[in-house]
């Protein structure tokens, strides 16, 4: 959440006078005092959450909650006890689901099967071992129904070889072939070829609240932190697809 304080305390101090009711009223003039004060925060990510007298704000996959008065924040997860509905994660779901939905699937690579049962978001790192064993079972994957989008993730950061191959990688002729060789260690052709999505990948992991990879997530916005066995990865992707839809946003 370190990212998150960072702007969040701001704000907090950006709205802490005058004390606001709950209405919407009050609630359009701390969007305007938080986003004219702070810009890069921007007003649709001000929400009032389920409890009265309580802001969510929220960005990528990270939620926190503020007093409308602006004198409390509150971080952790906020749990419906009549259903045992985490409503935190139901918002991260929302907000990962949103934020991927703004990438175009040309800048992933993807393995398709020619059935597709459902599709998961993969954010990657080319010399992650658990990434590696993952890709190992693309077969049984695709078998199973999985389309399997590829996006990358070096966890070392810019200017290291694992970033220096994520780039090759996109430079290279057929893709697929050779992030398949890249994952199994193996020399692949590439040649430079400009921009490329490596760092507008790298960064939305962060923004949705990524720790490491690999990162599956769902068409719901669902993250599936780490490696499964192909047939557990199916099973519980099908379980989560069945689960209910994630909340776009607080109701207002």
């Amino acid at each position: 959440m370190a990212r998150l304080d960072h702007w969040l305390v701001a704000a907090l101090c950006a709205v802490a006078c005058p004390v606001l009711a709950a209405d919407d009223a009050a609630l359009a003039a701390a969007k305007v005092r938080i986003t004219e004060k702070y810009p890069h925060i921007q007003a649709d990510a001000i929400h009032e959450s389920p409890i009265e007298g309580v802001l969510e704000i929220a960005m990528g996959g990270q939620i926190a909650y503020v007093t409308i008065d602006g004198r409390y924040l509150l971080q952790g997860d906020l749990v419906d006890l009549d259903t045992s509905v985490n409503l935190t994660e139901q918002r991260r779901n929302g907000t990962r689901a949103a934020a991927l939905a703004e990438v175009d699937e040309q800048d992933m690579i993807v393995f398709s099967p020619d059935k597709v049962k459902h599709t998961v978001t993969v954010f990657t790192d080319v010399d992650c071992g658990y990434c590696r064993k993952l890709h190992q079972e693309m077969a049984e994957l695709n078998a199973l129904g999985l389309r399997v989008r590829y996006v990358f993730f070096p966890r070392t950061g810019p200017d290291t070889p694992s970033w220096t191959t994520a780039e090759r990688v996109w430079c290279a002729a057929d893709r697929n072939a050779a992030l398949t060789a890249a994952k199994a260690g193996k020399p692949f052709d590439s040649k430079e070829c400009g921009a490329t999505p490596v760092m507008k990948q790298w960064e939305l992991g962060h923004t949705i609240g990524l720790t490491g990879t690999p990162g599956i997530v769902t068409e719901q916005g669902a993250l599936i932190a780490g490696y499964l066995p192909a047939a557990e990865l199916a099973e519980r992707v099908a379980t989560l697809s069945t689960a209910a839809a994630p909340v776009a946003q607080a109701a207002e």
